[in-house]
């Protein structure tokens, strides 16, 4: 039995050495072999390969019969066969050590020694349980326990004696003494051995024969790249016993044989400072420099194993072909650990280095789909399943992957292109290059995942309106309760009806030190909700202290039940996960959390078992010592925040798809074309920074981990595999400002490498700048992008390119907007005074036919503790109406108060008794002009005016022929104009009354009620209907005109010019502009109208105004109405 080393520096060639050992019968023929993999990625392919070269050997193209663990689990199960390694296994890993380590930090946090972590736990909350600090402190703990025991397993024996030394054998830093005095106490309190106390004495059972590991007489360890302490260990025992064979890739077999020579033959070398490496000047190769360090490293380690039996490696021939591509070129100065050879220009249509520079994630996307069609239409050998994408950042590329990589335009093209060297549309859609995601996390393909941290955090949260809303939009919420778009706007409606800001109801509110009133509360707005069931609709009813929501009937009574049953489950949910519980028992609350309000589709119940799964691991049973420690919610989000790592599967790596992930899985394996996505500077490599807790950072020795050395040996591992063609992108350019980005600095590094091979000219010539927008006319021009043909393959992004190089050069004097007039025999009065009052808007709706949506406020949960401006009108505003219907103004007081519209408390008294009076003095001055509710009666009806039918109804008092408007705003052009037309229509359906109209509000400028009246259109019948019909005719002709074109007629600019207009212009060019003009201290000015800025944004001046049609209007429609206006302050 011997430990066996196979050194090769391509894939294909290792795999085959492998054969080799695979080829030979096995002792046991019945037993399987085994190959120790380091990624899934790797596993399949190398299933594949080993499939293909037997199949070549011996005709049998099936690999059967063999096992790929990884090395780590390979490790783990010889490990567990040793009874007291495998106590320790399970007392020091994972969950298990984390809640040691929280036990002791609960009882020894007050202690002197402890002050400097007890410092960082104070900044959470009182409660230890609920301090996220703490389990932060514990998780970082655990992990800097293990990283000892791994790494410096003689520092931890130096603990465990009591000796406070440091990794380099010196005394620890006084500021950092706590590590070994808390590493002792959980010693002790878990009271079993550590690994490093056991081996290498442990492992005497396996050496000796005793304990016999269940694995076959030979083993294979494939693309091993590092290996700490313990491996080395493992390694060695199992080589006495059973035949090891460790297959190593090296990209250098030049640079493996110099190292060879430089460590010579000694055995047993204490590992050096990473400082002091002795190979670290041996590579020549700018590259190998310094992205191989990982590599180099881990040859020095094994240099000085003495297990090791002698080392099989190749090495290349300086005279080895190369090939013709400047990436075999480029490839081959690396075996041959040479300076780069100079190259006078790259070949004729050489695109097997190609780096593009994009702007932002997404055009990276878009430029590498292209690049991989380009390649695929040039070779009819290559195929999608020749193709791997490596990113270092798969959550942010993945969706946007999978959304660029279908087709997605249909086949029918314009036949009218742009002649020239545009490309020719062929009718073909965007080819569906399809892709397969390998590595995804769980949270991001599994939607009961996700919701599970999201009842966590809504348990932790104030239950506010807008979180329920959320709620209720999420697709999993809504397959449970049945819930469909007409229900959820239904649900929607109902929560802003009921006024309900946040908190499940008082109890909850005091929980959050928010007073221990229930107003605005889930409880209260469910019982006014439940109670409007019940009881019919009644402007002042008052149930108790609420007031019942009116139009609760028919299907709003189905709506009212859902929310009772989805509020009740919401209940249920935050008193289960809002309290500190045992860590053991959070994967059981957490499930019956998300099973009380989600459900997976009927087809997609794996989503379950893999929830259940995660929170089985998540959330173990306590171990044999029963440490089961308290936490909280928040550290229970901290526990699960782990399940949006990456967790690769091999079924999803070379499915005949193009694979996409990160770039781990796939390291080292051959493909025809890789494409290196988002090699950002902030993004790539990782960085190497220590932790500051970390006491190997001051002392790292040869082979110790390096995030940074690791990131760069797998770009140097993607850069070796690939065969044809390597394809980088980044993000160079800002995507708002066009700012200049610096790429990944090891992408920099290759840049270097190209410019010695290639010279500056020659690196530009593989090197594409793109533009920012996929449809940029470059993109689609033969030559623009360097290459024969033009870049892009979207026919719909063509297009778009068409269209920009049809756009004149200089802007184009803008015409009038002009419709065919409509067709128009009937018109709703309703809509005719809501176009009058606006025609741009009345425009855009009734011929454009769609509506600017007005942007409205931000949705606010929060509890007001007064009323704001627009809360005080709308009370004013109910409490007017209901005095004018006749109802006691202390009945609808007490109603106001428990339809919680109000601040909690007595925190809307102000507001209130200022709504009160404002209405008490509208409803007096009111009652001054003889209103009478009693005497109002409805009048509907169709009246003809030029030839034009009008229909429409409103209420007025026939006693006086008087139409009243009394409103809380103050009085507006809208408000003169609507009562006006009112007047109109009734003259001309009751022409037999002198009707008239009187509005009362609130002054323009004064804090008083102002009242305006129009006078009767005449003394006699005939004169009023006579005059009623030729002032509707007028205005019916700016109605057509306004659905004709759009008509520059601002309802108040035009008013206030009218009216000031007669006595001084200059007075009345002031007050329109501001009306029309915005500035720094006016908001909402009628040019700042979404509408008006669409149709008139020419017009954002008021002198522009006055030069259009505005005058004329203005005339038109206020000269008519401003002498029938009576105005005075009541």
């Amino acid at each position: 039995m011997a430990l066996f080393l196979h050194v090769r520096s391509h894939p294909d060639d290792l795999v085959g050495v492998l054969c080799d050992l695979l080829e030979q019968p096995p002792p046991d023929p019945f037993g399987p072999d085994l190959v120790a993999v380091p990624t899934r990625g790797i596993e399949r392919w190398i299933t594949q390969r080993i499939a293909s070269e037997m199949g070549q050997r011996v005709g049998s193209g099936i690999c059967a019969n063999l096992e790929f663990p990884s090395p780590r689990r390979l490790l783990r199960e010889v490990l567990l066969e040793v009874p007291d390694l495998a106590r320790s296994i399970e007392a020091w890993e994972g969950t298990a050590l984390t809640r040691h380590i929280l036990t002791v930090l609960d009882e020894h946090r007050d202690e002197s020694w402890m002050g400097l972590l007890a410092r960082y736990l104070e900044g959470g909350m009182v409660e230890p349980s609920e301090n996220s600090r703490r389990h932060r402190a514990a998780r970082k703990i655990s992990g800097l326990i293990s990283h000892y025991s791994i790494w410096r397993p003689e520092m931890v024996r130096a603990w465990r004696s009591g000796e406070d030394r440091g990794p380099d054998g010196g005394p620890i830093p006084a500021d950092q003494l706590w590590q070994p005095r808390l590493w002792r106490l959980v010693r002790n309190r878990i009271d079993v051995p550590t690994m490093p106390e056991l081996l290498p004495e442990a492992l005497a059972p396996i050496r000796e024969g005793s304990i016999r590991p269940v694995l076959p007489e030979r083993l294979g360890i494939y693309g091993l790249t590092t290996a700490h302490p313990r491996d080395l260990e493992l390694w060695e025992t199992l080589a006495e016993v059973r035949d090891v064979h460790l297959y190593l890739l090296h990209p250098s077999p030049v640079l493996w044989n110099r190292t060879v020579g430089r460590l010579g033959r000694e055995k047993n070398r204490a590992r050096t400072l990473r400082s002091d490496d002795p190979t670290a000047d041996l590579a020549e190769h700018p590259l190998l420099i310094s992205w191989a360090q990982e590599s180099r490293e881990f040859q020095a380690v094994l240099g000085g194993w003495p297990g090791l039996s002698g080392a099989d490696s190749q090495t290349t021939a300086e005279s080895e072909s190369v090939p013709a591509h400047l990436l075999g070129r480029l490839q081959a100065d690396i075996r041959l650990n040479r300076l780069p050879t100079s190259i006078d220009a790259p070949a004729e249509g050489d695109r097997s280095i190609q780096i593009h520079v994009c702007h932002g994630d997404r055009r990276q996307v878009e430029v590498t789909r292209d690049a991989i069609l380009h390649l695929l239409s040039s070779d009819p050998t290559l195929e999608p399943r020749d193709v791997v994408i490596m990113t270092p950042d798969l959550a942010t590329f993945a969706p946007l992957m999978e959304a660029s990589f279908l087709g997605s335009v249909s086949s029918d093209q314009d036949e009218n292109l742009l002649e020239g060297d545009l490309l020719e549309a062929s009718g073909d859609p965007l080819p569906d290059l399809r892709v397969r995601i390998a590595d995804r996390a769980p949270s991001a393909t599994n939607p009961l995942v996700r919701f599970a941290a999201t009842v966590l955090e809504m348990a932790g949260s104030r239950i506010e309106a807008g979180e329920v809303r959320e709620l209720i939009a999420m697709s999993v919420v809504r397959r449970l309760f049945g819930i469909d778009e007409e229900a959820s706007d239904a649900l929607a409606s109902m929560i802003e009806d009921v006024n309900i800001s946040w908190g499940l109801d008082a109890d909850h509110r005091r929980s959050w030190e928010a007073g221990d009133h229930d107003d605005q509360t889930w409880r209260r707005g469910l019982d006014r909700a439940l109670a409007g069931v019940f009881y019919s609709d009644d402007p002042v009813r008052v149930v108790g202290s609420m007031a019942p929501l009116e139009g609760v009937e028919g299907g709003e009574a189905d709506t009212a039940g859902l929310l009772a049953q989805l509020l009740d489950r919401v209940g249920t949910v935050v008193d289960l996960l809002s309290v500190s519980r045992p860590h053991s028992e959070w994967g059981r609350a957490i499930a019956t959390s998300v099973g009380l309000l989600a459900a997976p589709a009927w087809d997609e119940q794996w989503q379950w078992r893999q929830l259940e799964r995660l929170l089985e691991e998540s959330f173990p049973p306590p171990d044999a010592s029963g440490v089961d420690p308290v936490i909280g919610p928040v550290e229970a989000r901290l526990v699960i925040d782990r399940w949006a790592n990456e967790k690769p599967s091999p079924l999803h790596f070379r499915t005949g798809d193009t694979t996409v992930c990160t770039l781990a899985p796939m390291r080292s394996v051959p493909y025809r074309v890789i494409c290196l996505l988002g090699m950002d500077d902030q993004r790539f490599p990782r960085t190497g920074r220590s932790d500051g807790d970390d006491l190997l950072a001051d002392h790292e020795l040869i082979g110790d981990r390096d995030r940074s050395a690791e990131d760069r040996q797998l770009m140097l591992d993607a850069l070796m595999a690939a065969g044809d063609h390597l394809v980088i992108t980044y993000s160079g350019r800002d995507q708002m400002t066009n700012a200049e980005y610096p790429p990944a600095v090891p992408v920099a590094e290759l840049q270097d490498v190209l410019s010695q091979m290639l010279g500056r000219a020659g690196l530009e010539k593989i090197t594409y700048h793109h533009p920012l927008q996929p449809f940029s006319p470059r993109n689609f021009i033969a030559g623009e992008m360097g290459l024969p043909g033009p870049w892009g393959f979207d026919p719909l992004q063509m297009k778009g390119s068409e269209a920009v190089l049809q756009r004149p050069n200089q802007a184009l004097d803008r015409a009038p907007l002009t419709i065919s007039a409509p067709d128009i025999e009937e018109i709703r009065l309703d809509d005719f005074i809501a176009f009058l009052e606006h025609p741009g808007r009345g425009f855009i709706r009734a011929r454009l036919g769609f509506r600017i949506p007005d942007l409205g406020e931000i949705d606010d949960d929060t509890v007001a503790t007064k009323l704001d401006p627009l809360g005080k009108w709308g009370v004013t505003d109910r409490l007017l109406k209901g005095l004018l219907e006749g109802f006691e103004l202390d009945e609808l007081i007490s109603r106001e108060r428990a339809t919680d519209s109000l601040p909690p408390g007595n925190l809307g008294e102000p507001g209130l008794m200022a709504a009160r009076s404002q209405a008490e003095n509208l409803m007096r001055a009111a009652q001054e002009i003889g209103h009478d509710l009693s005497r109002y009666r409805q009048y509907t009806g169709t009246i003809k005016v030029d030839g034009k039918l009008l229909e429409g109804s409103l209420h007025a008092d026939p006693t006086t022929a008087r139409i009243e408007l009394i409103t809380p705003s103050r009085l507006k052009g809208k408000h003169r104009l609507r009562a006006y037309v009112q007047m109109l229509f009734l003259s001309v359906l009751e022409p037999s009354k002198p009707w008239y109209a009187v509005l009362i509000g609130r002054a323009p400028t004064q804090k008083t009620e102002w009242m305006v009246s129009f006078q009767p259109l005449g003394q006699t019948e005939e004169q009023r209907l006579e005059k009623a019909e030729h002032l509707l005719s007028e205005l019916l002709k700016i109605y057509e005109e306004g659905l004709s074109a759009p008509i520059p007629l601002p309802i108040e600019t035009a008013y206030i010019w009218q009216r000031k207009l007669g006595n001084d212009r200059g007075a009345a060019f002031n007050e329109a502009r501001k009306q029309w003009e915005p500035d720094t201290y006016r908001y909402g000015t009628e040019a700042d109208d979404p509408s008006y800025k669409l149709l008139f944004s020419e017009l954002a001046l008021t002198q522009d105004l006055l030069e259009s049609g505005f005058q004329d209007y203005a005339r038109r429609l206020w000269g008519t109405i401003l002498p029938l206006l009576r105005e005075k302050q009541v």
